[in-house]
């Protein structure tokens, strides 16, 4: 009887430690599970990086048919707008007027100006062109992202301060060494003239994210090309007269060059006529015999 109670002692034992390994094992392997999850999760991340948020240099240009008296003034008067905007929200960066006769006036504005200012400016521009009687004859636009470019700069920045540190501080570490200080000294200066580079280049690429530009063509009407089935035959008229004047152009400096010699050789000719002997007159009865 003794024997066989402790055969069921060490049954009950041995069930009670195989039903208390079982949990402990599902439990180690969900936590396995989740360990493996959450590193799962940084690489799937690092994988998929977040998306690069453009920066946009834009670039816009309008070409304007007006009537010939309002092509200068139009064009001043958009310069001035800008001006009186002042330079934090309008930079005229060049101005132009041409005349080439009564009908053929001509005009062109470069203007950089912020968004907010750019976008009310176009929108004038457009109502101030119909005011005057013209029209846009072609209107565009041209955009860059500057995102990446940018990005790179302000890595290499990092990357050169770094340096620069490094070099620095190596430098602080061989004060008796003249050869080895001076070479440190002439990578210390290079370094910081590519930052300076880089920190130029960096400048104009925010400026032009942050102003954008817009060139403007102002030009007579009379001069635009004309459109449409009939278009030779307008433009042939239209420049009648001004090829006609350009053959009498032509015709005067040719005869600039030529009446010089005849000036000058008119009279020497008639002078040398003039001084040559004539052929005596025949007698009368001939020649008389001995």
């Amino acid at each position: 009887m003794r024997r066989t109670a402790l055969l069921l002692v060490a049954v009950s034992l041995t069930a009670l430690a195989a039903c208390s390994k079982k949990p402990a094992d599902a439990s180690a392997a969900s936590v396995d599970r989740a360990a493996a999850s959450n590193t799962a999760k940084p690489a799937a991340s690092a994988e998929s990086p977040a998306p690069r948020m453009p920066m946009l240099a834009m670039a816009y240009h309008l070409d304007l048919a007006l009537p010939s008296d309002q092509v200068r003034p139009l064009m001043e008067s958009h310069q001035e707008a800008c001006e009186r905007a002042g330079p934090t929200q309008c930079q005229v960066l060049g101005s132009q007027a041409q005349s080439q006769g009564k009908d053929d006036e001509s005009a062109t504005l470069d203007l950089r100006a912020t968004p907010a200012w750019m976008r009310a400016f176009r929108g004038r521009a457009a109502a101030d062109v119909k005011d005057a009687g013209g029209r846009i004859l072609q209107s565009g636009t041209q955009s860059e992202d500057l995102a990446k470019a940018i990005g790179d700069t302000q890595a290499g920045q990092k990357t050169r301060a770094e340096e620069e540190a490094r070099l620095k501080a190596l430098l602080a570490r061989r004060t008796r060494h003249l050869d080895d200080s001076l070479a440190v000294e002439q990578e210390i200066t290079q370094v910081q003239n590519d930052l300076n580079a880089q920190a130029s280049a960096l400048q104009d690429m925010q400026d032009r994210v942050a102003m954008q530009t817009l060139s403007i063509a102002y030009e007579s009407s009379g001069a635009v090309a004309p459109q449409g089935s009939t278009a030779p035959v307008a433009a042939a008229s239209r420049a009648f007269w001004g090829h006609m004047m350009s053959v009498f152009a032509v015709l005067m400096t040719l005869a600039s060059y030529i009446l010089p010699f005849v000036i000058v050789g008119a009279p020497i000719v008639w002078l040398a006529r003039r001084g040559r002997p004539g052929k005596a007159p025949p007698t009368p009865g001939g020649s008389t015999g001995a």
